[in-house]
């Protein structure tokens, strides 16, 4: 019972209210939007750098690949980082078991899941609209083997995104049950440091 004494405690919503704190979520969204597009841009650099420097056949089949497992990658690391924060931000309510509180918890970081992959679609589903408008009026006609890569990008990119986000949804329940029990811990976070780089008293 001692643990529970870290534990702030918030009146609980009226009748009718919701428990999901959109704050939270909001913040959470716009935390793993920000780190997808900064991972997304950091790999676009690196594989153009990659494509220049191999530019033969098993050269880009490795670079397709690099590109899929890249994919996966941002798609958990930044659905994790905002699940965290919308479960560490949450309001601990005292009308729940602690079961049903890392419940909720895990329901914060699976919305800003949603909420991230919804915003991200719409915005890739844009820039794709408009890429295509672009090659189609600068391009006549594709030859068979830009046909063939376009075709590997393509399935590469599908499995790489589907996969991305099965894990990033876990991640991000996962991480927002985490980042709960850490509020609830009262967990510093300086804990989060490497001790070498902790601030001194």
């Amino acid at each position: 019972m001692a643990e529970q004494e870290h534990i702030p405690k918030t009146a609980a919503p009226g009748p009718g209210v919701s428990y999901l704190e959109w704050g939270a979520i909001f913040g959470g969204a716009a935390v793993a939007g920000a780190l997808a597009t900064v991972l997304s841009q950091f790999g676009a650099g690196i594989g153009l750098a990659a494509s220049h420097a191999q530019p033969t056949q098993d050269g880009l089949n490795w670079a397709l690949f690099l590109i899929g497992l890249w994919l996966i990658l941002v798609a958990f690391a930044s659905a994790s980082a905002g699940g965290y924060v919308a479960g560490r931000m949450r309001s601990h309510f005292g009308d729940g078991t602690a079961d049903e509180s890392e419940f909720r918890d895990g329901i914060h970081g699976i919305v800003v899941w949603a909420l991230s992959t919804l915003a991200l679609g719409a915005g890739a589903a844009l820039i794709s609209a408009i890429s295509s408008l672009g090659a189609t009026s600068a391009s006549g006609e594709m030859t068979d083997e830009m046909m063939r890569m376009a075709q590997n990008a393509s399935v590469v990119t599908a499995f790489g995104s589907a996969a991305g986000a099965v894990l990033a949804a876990a991640g991000s329940w996962f991480a927002g049950v985490a980042g709960g029990k850490h509020r609830d811990e009262g967990l510093s976070i300086h804990s989060f440091v490497p001790t070498a780089l902790r601030r001194k008293a």
